[in-house]
């Protein structure tokens, strides 16, 4: 079973608030349509952030998307969990190719949006799949999937997200001219954190493959047996 490490700003409030929610669901509602309201929710933010060209109103709709694919993302599990219908193989599989799937909805409608540049957008996806893939070819060795790096994960860039969103809302849009083209505050925000993030990646990479050098703590994987990252779950069952 792999274990989760979450280390998340918002996990001393967010916890009790996620379970309350789990324990007063309808009997109806599953853990996959939970799943499926999370990757909704991130669809509908992605199709406003594009089309608001036509209005900055868009934007709440866009921070309504936001919060509707927290919603899903932190509940499916806890909802398994709290019922004891866990599916760890199932759960890990699903999870994890819903939220690749969320976050390319997200950052495409940012891209088409007039706040974010399409190429800024298509960085900051890739800085978010390499942590991703990062997490999960680790946790083939720990057996442990952290949730957030130092202490930012996802319901923090979420926030952000909603927090910008409101800004928007009340200045408008606005760039500044630099040698590379015009550049929103975004842009340059995500600019700095994905410097940051291949900065960090090649540290972990190297820290990591040093560590397995060294022959402390590793697996040995049996081409004819089942992967070792599908005995357990990140969230949900």
């Amino acid at each position: 079973m792999l274990s989760r490490e979450n280390t998340s700003w918002v996990i001393p409030v967010e916890r009790p608030l996620v379970a309350w929610l789990a324990a007063r669901l309808p009997a109806a509602v599953k853990p996959d349509h939970l799943t499926l309201t999370g990757f909704v929710g991130a669809l509908l933010c992605g199709i406003a952030y594009g089309m608001s060209w036509f209005s900055l109103d868009l934007l709440w709709v866009a921070s309504a998307g936001l919060i509707i694919n927290w919603f899903g993302d932190s509940l499916d599990g806890t909802l398994a969990r709290f019922r004891n219908i866990e599916r760890p193989r199932y759960g890990f599989f699903i999870d994890n190719t819903t939220d690749l799937l969320s976050q390319l909805c997200i950052f495409l409608g940012l891209g088409a949006s007039p706040f974010m540049r399409f190429d800024v957008a298509c960085l900051g996806l890739a800085g978010f799949y390499m942590i991703s893939f990062f997490n999960l070819v680790k946790s083939i060795d720990t057996n442990v999937i952290k949730i957030g790096f130092y202490g930012i994960g996802p319901t923090e860039i979420r926030l952000g997200f909603i927090c910008y969103n409101s800004l928007l809302l009340a200045i408008g849009p606005w760039s500044v001219e630099t040698p590379f083209g015009p550049m929103s505050p975004m842009d340059v925000i995500v600019i700095i954190t994905i410097t940051v993030v291949l900065i960090t990646f090649l540290a972990m990479v190297w820290s990591e493959g040093r560590r397995l050098a060294r022959g402390r703590g590793f697996v040995t994987l049996n081409p004819l047996g089942p992967a070792p990252c599908r005995s357990g779950a990140r969230r949900r069952g």
